[in-house]
């Protein structure tokens, strides 16, 4: 388990080269990001500074859910690569890097990380047809 200082210096530095946000289906346990259905897009710098506020603020654990979350919020560079990911678990944590931190942080508000997520429509989509 990483301490929570040497995450929050982490997600600094990430979240310093970060140009925009996906909200992915499926946790830890659902495959590579690039194959994943993309539930939300965040491009505006507001919006991308509410969803580092809601992601990154609060207290680490200093332990990990054990299931494998619901949806992952991937950060993406001015490239368009993933600078880092973090899954959200149980409403109330997100696990950056969870196979590498081990520490789940605990959001400060977790209903407005939801009505986030409601407001980009990440919630109630259809399923894809293939």
């Amino acid at each position: 388990m990483t301490d929570g200082a040497e995450i929050r210096a982490w997600l600094d530095e990430v979240w310093s080269r970060t140009e925009a946000a996906v909200v992915l289906a499926g946790g830890d346990d659902a495959g590579p990001l690039a194959r994943r259905r993309v539930l939300a897009e965040v491009y505006d710098d507001d919006a991308l500074a509410e969803l580092r506020e809601l992601t990154t603020t609060g207290a680490f654990t200093g332990d990990i859910c054990r299931c494998f979350g619901s949806l992952t919020v991937a950060l993406l560079d001015a490239r368009g690569d993933v600078v880092g990911s973090g899954s959200h678990h149980g409403g109330t944590d997100i696990s950056w890097e969870r196979g590498r931190f081990r520490n789940n942080l605990e959001v400060a508000d977790p209903e407005r990380l939801e009505a986030f997520f409601r407001r980009h429509e990440v919630y109630g989509r259809p399923p894809d047809v293939t």
